[in-house]
């Protein structure tokens, strides 16, 4: 059970004073200029992890649990190293000095959770290749195809027009921070966890779990962007009906109650947010 009473929150320490307003009153997120200490305080080093275990353990494994993690540690390998990449113009495209900081602080995460999941599809999947790109280029071939053309396509592409000028920040924030980390790895990081809660791969559980940390602040990141430039009720409509399409890039590998758990978390970030009531799709779809 998680321990409260210190007034500190047990994974990133952040206290009530962090989420303070002018005059004391509290907020719904964190100051930016507090992420430098909450970040501070859930840094990890990916190299530092012991995968030893996992190797040794992995062709113990049943073969078709073995297929599912592949296809999601692979896809990991994909993704992660595409949204460290591609979330470099998102710091140019404002004149928040302050955002354009923690932005670069979330970089810096999406380095180091690349360079886990390469570490792992070398280490523990085997597969073939003595750098990260030639590993990528083994991992693709299991990773279902709508979410490569997420990763290698849809994004680049948006990440091209932010540094052109041709979409916005709150855009731009709407697919990656909301859709890719807040729903397609919300999705996926769900479903990992609970292949892997038995332990018999305690590397990879620490691991995943330390990434999983380190997303929900930057979810928070972008639900707090979003909150202030406050999207159409149109913008909102489009966002849901999106998280709805973009958590079956999975496929069948992700069952349908954590995709729906994380089309349902959308829901929620938006209306802790205050966007919902903004939007006329108030629930999610049934399944």
């Amino acid at each position: 059970m998680v321990d409260l009473s210190s007034g500190r929150c047990p994974i990133c320490g952040a206290t009530d004073d962090d989420f303070a307003r002018n005059g004391g009153h509290r907020g719904q997120f964190a100051r930016l200029s507090t992420y430098s200490a909450i970040v501070a305080r859930l840094q990890w080093d990916a190299m530092g992890i012991d995968l030893e275990p996992d190797a040794r353990a992995w062709p113990q494994l049943p073969p078709e649990r073995r297929e599912r993690l592949t296809t999601l540690l692979a896809s990991f390998c994909i993704a992660e190293e595409a949204v460290a990449e591609h979330l470099e113009p998102f710091a140019g495209a404002t004149d928040d000095t302050l955002l354009a900081w923690v932005l670069f602080l979330q970089r810096r995460d999406e380095d180091r959770h690349a360079q886990l999941f390469h570490r792992i599809a070398g280490e523990v999947l085997g597969l073939p290749g003595d750098t990260p790109a030639a590993r990528r280029g083994a991992a693709r071939a299991y990773v279902p195809e709508p979410l490569l053309e997420l990763f290698e396509q849809t994004l680049p592409s948006l990440a091209a027009e932010l540094a052109a000028g041709e979409v916005d920040l709150q855009q731009a924030i709407s697919l990656y921070h909301m859709q890719l980390e807040g729903v397609v790895f919300t999705a996926g990081q769900r479903a990992l966890l609970a292949e892997l809660e038995d332990g018999t791969l305690p590397g990879i559980l620490d691991g995943v779990t330390r990434v999983d940390r380190d997303e929900r602040w930057h979810i928070g990141l972008g639900l707090r962007h979003l909150s202030r430039a406050r999207p159409s009720p149109e913008q909102i409509d489009q966002l849901l009906a999106d998280a709805e399409t973009v958590v079956e890039v999975w496929g069948d590998v992700v069952p349908a109650a954590t995709k729906h758990y994380a089309v349902t978390m959308c829901h929620r970030r938006l209306s802790v947010g205050g966007l919902l009531q903004r939007s006329a799709a108030s629930r999610p779809a049934q399944r």
